[in-house]
C-alpha cells in the first residue's frame, strides 16, 4: 500500500482487524475434528473482548463443542465489496475457547449490541442459528502492510471504523456510478501514481482506498483526507475536493 503522505493518519492493525469483523465477510471456524463455512458471519465483540458468532442450529460443531467449551480458530477473509480480480484484502485468525451461549445469555448479548449497533441480522438468532462466543487467545491480522500479532487486550480497545457496514454499498456506487470521480483522483493525486484501471478498494474514516489494476499487477494506494471525517457527507465532500470535482455529487 503506497500512502501518499508519510504524515497522515491511517488506521492501527488493531483497527483494521476490529473492522473486518464489524462487516459481513465471510469465516470458516475450525476445531479438531470439523469445519464451518459462514458466508456472511454475523460477528460482534464485546467491551470484555469476547466475540460472538451465530451458527446454523443441529450444526455438529454445536455438539462438538458440548458444554464444556472447546479450543477453536475462526479465519475471517475480509472480502472487497466491489469485483476486484483479487478481491482478498486482508486475513485475521482468531483461536481461543469456544462455548455455547445459553438462550438467556444470548438474548442479553443480541440486545446490548442492539443497543448501540441496529444489526438486524441478529433477529435471526432463536430462529435457525445459535450464538456461541469465544474468548480470544491468539489474534492475527495479515494485509498488505504486513502481519501483526495482536494482543487480547490492544484487540479489545481499538475502535471499528464507524463506516464498516455503510462502505459496500458507497464502493459500489462510486464503481458503478462514478469512474469519472476515480479517474480524476488519481489524475489530482499529488504524488505519480502507476499505471492501470482505478477501483474502489475501501474507505473509512481516514481517508480513500484505490487499486489500480494494471498490465503488470496490482498496486494500492490511500488517499488520506485532510482530516478524521465523521458522516457519509463529509466522506462524499472529501472525496470530491480530492478529485478536483466540488460540485460533483457522489
Amino acid at each position: 500500500m503506497v500512502l501518499l503522505s508519510p504524515h497522515s493518519l491511517a488506521p492501527s492493525p488493531a483497527e483494521r482487524a476490529r473492522s473486518v469483523l464489524s462487516r459481513p465477510n465471510p469465516a470458516t471456524v475450525t476445531t479438531a475434528h470439523v469445519s464451518l463455512h459462514l458466508t456472511g458471519a454475523v460477528c460482534h465483540t464485546t467491551v470484555a473482548g469476547e466475540i460472538t458468532l451465530l451458527l446454523p442450529d443441529q450444526h455438529r460443531v454445536l455438539a462438538e463443542i458440548g458444554e464444556g467449551g472447546l479450543e477453536a480458530t475462526v479465519e475471517f477473509t475480509d472480502t472487497a465489496p466491489v469485483d476486484l480480480r483479487d478481491p482478498t484484502r486482508s486475513l485475521l485468525w482468531i483461536s481461543g475457547d469456544l462455548r455455547v451461549a445459553s438462550p438467556a445469555q444470548a438474548r442479553g448479548r443480541a440486545l446490548a449490541v442492539l443497543a448501540e449497533d441496529p444489526d438486524e441480522r441478529l433477529l435471526d438468532l432463536g430462529h435457525g442459528r445459535t450464538m456461541v462466543v469465544m474468548d480470544p487467545h491468539l489474534i492475527v491480522h495479515s494485509d498488505h502492510e504486513g502481519c501483526h500479532l495482536l494482543h487480547p487486550e490492544e484487540f479489545t480497545e481499538a475502535a471499528a471504523d464507524p463506516f464498516g457496514r455503510w462502505e459496500g454499498p458507497w464502493l459500489r456506487h462510486l464503481e458503478d456510478d462514478h469512474p469519472d470521480v476515480l479517474r480524476s483522483l488519481v489524475a489530482h493525486c499529488p504524488t505519480p501514481l502507476p499505471q492501470g484501471r482505478p477501483r474502489p478498494l475501501g474507505v473509512d474514516r481516514h481517508g480513500l482506498c484505490l487499486r489500480l489494476e494494471g498490465p503488470d499487477g496490482d498496486h494500492d494506494v490511500r488517499i488520506p483526507f485532510r482530516r478524521l471525517v465523521r458522516t457519509p457527507h463529509d466522506i462524499a465532500h472529501e472525496v470530491r475536493e480530492m478529485a478536483g470535482l466540488d460540485r460533483h455529487r457522489c
